[in-house]
C-alpha cells in the first residue's frame, strides 16, 4: 500500500458471480426470441399448413387430388366442395401477412359459394333458377374449372411469375364470387372459364419471355475466352 503512487488509484475489483454469467446468455436470447411487439420468434412465419415442400408430400398430394377429382365426377353433390379445396391451395400458398388479411372474408365466400351451388339452395332461399341445371353445369365448369386452380397453385413455383398471378387471381375472384347474391356466381365462372385458355397462355408466354432475358443478359456480361 505504501509503495504505490498517490496518482495512481487502485484499479477496481471485480468479482464475475457464475449465476450472473449464466443467465447473461439467457437474457440475450430471450431479447432476441421476442420482437418489438412482444410477439414470439417467428410469429410472422408461422404456417398452420406445416411444410408442404417436400417431394413426397407434392406427391401424396397428386393422389389426393386426384381421387378428390374422380369423386367428384362420379358424384354431382360433392362438386361443390372442390371450392374448399381450391380455398385451401390458395391459403397455403398464401404469405402470413396476407392469410391474416384474406382468410376469413375468402373462407366466408367459399362457404356462401358451396351453399349456393347446392341442389337445395334455390329451393330453401325460394328465389327461382336464373339459368336451367344443364346450361348452368357447362357455364361453370365444376368441378374441371375449381380443381384446375387449385393443382396450378399448388404446383407453381413460390417466386413471382405472371402465370402464377394470373393462377391466384382468377380462382380468388372465383371465391368472392360467393358474395354476388342469387346466381351471380355464374357469371364469373363463365368469364373465368372461357378466358382461361387466353390467360394462361399470355401468363406462360410473360414467364418464357423473362426467362429468355434473363439468361441472354447473364450471358451478355460473361467476359470473352
Amino acid at each position: 500500500m505504501t509503495n504505490n503512487p498517490t496518482n495512481h488509484p487502485f484499479e477496481p475489483f471485480h468479482v464475475q458471480s457464475t449465476l450472473l454469467k449464466s443467465a447473461t446468455p439467457q437474457g440475450g436470447s430471450e431479447s432476441q426470441g421476442t420482437s418489438g411487439a412482444g410477439q414470439p420468434k417467428g410469429f410472422a412465419e408461422y404456417n398452420p399448413f406445416g411444410n408442404w415442400n417436400s417431394a413426397e408430400t407434392r406427391w401424396l398430394a397428386m393422389l389426393v387430388f386426384g381421387v378428390i377429382y374422380y369423386v367428384a365426377q362420379q358424384f354431382p353433390d360433392f362438386r361443390p366442395l372442390t371450392i374448399f379445396v381450391m380455398l385451401a391451395c390458395i391459403l397455403l400458398r398464401m404469405e402470413a401477412s396476407d392469410r391474416q388479411l384474406a382468410g376469413v372474408p375468402l373462407t366466408l365466400a367459399a362457404m356462401r359459394l358451396t351453399y349456393q351451388m347446392t341442389t337445395s339452395a334455390a329451393t330453401l332461399i325460394g328465389a327461382p333458377g336464373i339459368v336451367s341445371p344443364q346450361t348452368k353445369a357447362a357455364m361453370i365448369g365444376v368441378p374441371w374449372v375449381p380443381m384446375f386452380f387449385a393443382i396450378c397453385v399448388f404446383y407453381l413455383p413460390r417466386k413471382a411469375t405472371a402465370t402464377g398471378k394470373i393462377m391466384a387471381a382468377s380462382a380468388i375472384g372465383m371465391i368472392l364470387s360467393g358474395l354476388l347474391p342469387s346466381e351471380g356466381y355464374v357469371t364469373i365462372f363463365a368469364i373465368v372459364q372461357y378466358t382461361l385458355f387466353v390467360g394462361v397462355l399470355v401468363g406462360l408466354i410473360a414467364d418464357y419471355s423473362a426467362k429468355t432475358n434473363i439468361g441472354g443478359d447473364a450471358a451478355a456480361v460473361q467476359p470473352a475466352r
